[in-house]
């Protein structure tokens, strides 16, 4: 009538496994924030070096999308990699890399030498993203949804930030100032070496308790990247295209980075609402209502001036970002022995594809107008929302 140890130890394994680890998510936020941080200073500095270069649009979507492209497509094969050894030195280093780059880009003297950072800049981010994810859903517990969006919002609340601090970098130094990145890169890498041996121990592969063997279910997860790649490509279009518009109207950095900041920094907000409403009410009812609402505020936005266009963006940031979170979630649960490769797929492949939309939507605006192209931009996550409603829960191994 006694209980035996291996119960009780596996008791304990399982308590440990559904605890959430504040700690490992707190680092793993804050360096999230600062990472992205980083990155997004380049749609409020590319105006400027448009200016210098004298580039086309297509040129400058091409750097956007060379970005995206390179701190995305390869997430998938350290996720892979992630899932059978020991990589968690890779997210200092991205850290770091990432911070040291982007300070660099108001230094670069050409258009190639532009392209060069921007490129080793992305790998950077690559490193850290799917392994930080690994990380985050292991310290989660049972409340996925809820860890991988607070870890989201970290992400999203240093993309509001960037173009807020990019603009006052160029106000007090112009490009040169933008060497100040490497400052809180290299200072947030130093923190996490210095923590890694207490976290080290939650960035692994593997399956959670409970994860059954199936066939990796191909139909949901190819339709789950073509709704990543709509939703990216209009995401990061209007991220990168709406500054230039405001340029174009006679609106300064400021006012192009104030914009972003309400966009995201709303985003923010409501990836982190979305995740805790996807362990309620489920992953894909999220997904679907936030996507398909998007494009008539977007629209509103766009259309009106004043306060109306504040709120209507800072609405339009929430619903677009309520399912990014979400979606990492659902890849993950689609493929529970491996965490590292779904990772990578929702942050890197599907993302990375978004953005070679981006080069294709700088080019079209080249050839359309700038005004037509960003009105693409906003139906696409709507086309995204469509194709949620086709997804089933991941527990339905059936479809």
């Amino acid at each position: 009538m006694t209980a035996t140890v291996g119960p009780l130890g596996g008791d304990r394994r399982s308590r440990k496994r559904n605890t959430v680890r504040k700690p490992v998510l707190t680092l793993a936020v804050l360096s999230h924030t600062v990472v992205d941080a980083s990155v997004n200073i380049l749609p409020v500095v590319l105006p400027l070096i448009a200016d210098r270069f004298h580039l086309s649009y297509g040129q400058v979507g091409l750097v956007a999308a060379l970005m995206n492209v390179s701190s995305s497509v390869i997430q998938p094969v350290l996720g892979w990699m992630a899932d059978r050894w020991r990589t968690a030195w890779l997210i200092p280093v991205g850290i770091a890399w990432t911070g040291v780059f982007m300070g660099c880009v108001g230094l670069a003297s050409n258009y190639g030498m532009l392209l060069g950072i921007v490129l080793l800049a992305g790998l950077g981010s690559a490193a850290f993203h799917p392994i930080a994810s690994i990380a985050v859903a292991q310290a989660s517990g049972i409340r996925r949804g809820f860890g991988m969006s607070l870890f989201s919002t970290g992400g999203n609340v240093g993309f509001a930030v960037g173009p807020v601090l990019a603009a006052w970098l160029l106000r007090w130094g112009d490009l040169p100032a933008m060497l100040v990145l490497i400052v809180p890169g290299c200072l947030m890498a130093a923190a996490y070496a210095v923590s890694r041996p207490a976290i080290a121990g939650g960035i692994r592969g593997g399956e959670p308790a409970g994860a059954s063997s199936h066939p990796v279910p191909w139909r949901r997860l190819s339709l789950l990247c073509a709704l990543i790649t709509f939703r990216s490509w209009g995401y990061a279009g209007l991220i990168v295209f709406i500054p230039l518009w405001l340029h174009a109207q006679g609106g300064s950095a400021e006012e192009a980075g104030q914009a972003l900041f309400v966009f995201l920094f709303a985003g923010a907000v409501g990836g982190l609402v979305g995740g805790i409403l996807s362990d309620r009410v489920g992953r894909q009812p999220v997904v679907a209502l936030s996507l398909v609402v998007f494009p008539g505020l977007m629209a509103l936005a766009l259309l009106v001036q004043g306060p109306l266009r504040w709120g209507a963006l800072a609405g339009a940031g929430m619903l677009l970002m309520a399912s990014f979170s979400v979606t990492v979630v659902y890849a993950q649960e689609l493929l529970p022995r491996h965490l590292g490769l779904a990772s990578g797929l929702a942050l890197g492949l599907a993302f990375g594809t978004g953005g070679l939309g981006v080069a294709l939507s700088g080019f079209l605006a080249d050839l359309i107008g700038l005004t037509r192209s960003i009105w693409i931009l906003v139906f696409l996550p709507g086309l995204a929302g469509l194709l949620a409603f086709y997804l089933a829960t991941p527990s339905d191994r059936g479809a």
